[in-house]
């Protein structure tokens, strides 16, 4: 097991995160699995050498159909904005929203980073996941007004 890995596990055991480890020939992953007021979501902490490098995945945070797409790329800005450092991608083959975070290889204290970071992943799937889910159920956003800047004015357009 990668040396991150192993002191992810000790700190999750300490804190009474549940979770599991997953050794391949490629990487080693701790798995925990969340649920919050509005939503599950399995979190993957994932190593693939020997240095300190971890990357957080929340994969299929939110599905969404192909007519969601323009929508949901909308709530990601916004949610990347908000959010400055994890990212919101919009994955149009797999029509799902991910939530991505690398850490810096030097990052002193992995485990109680990422134990830290876990946490906040939770709060912030908390607050996001309904402005996704208003989208694809309910109240989907219409197009923006376009915003005059002087003599620049943006108007939204699909890429």
């Amino acid at each position: 097991m990668y040396p991150a890995i192993e002191e992810i596990v000790e700190v999750f055991n300490e804190k009474d995160v549940h979770f599991s480890v997953q050794e391949n020939d490629d990487n080693n992953r701790v798995i925990a699995s969340v649920v919050v007021d509005y939503t599950s979501f399995t979190v993957y902490f994932i190593s693939s050498d020997e240095t300190n490098d971890i990357s957080v995945r929340v994969p299929h945070f939110v599905r969404f159909k192909e007519k969601e797409r323009r929508d949901m790329l909308r709530i990601a800005n916004r949610m990347n904005d908000k959010y400055r450092f994890c990212k919101f991608t919009v994955n149009d083959e797999s029509e799902a929203v991910t939530i991505e975070y690398d850490f810096a290889e030097k990052t002193e204290n992995i485990g109680e980073a990422v134990e830290e970071l876990f946490r906040r992943l939770m709060q912030i799937a908390e607050e996001a996941y309904p402005e996704f889910m208003r989208a694809i159920w309910g109240k989907p956003e219409t197009a923006a007004e376009p915003q005059n800047l002087g003599n620049i004015v943006f108007h939204d357009f699909e890429v």
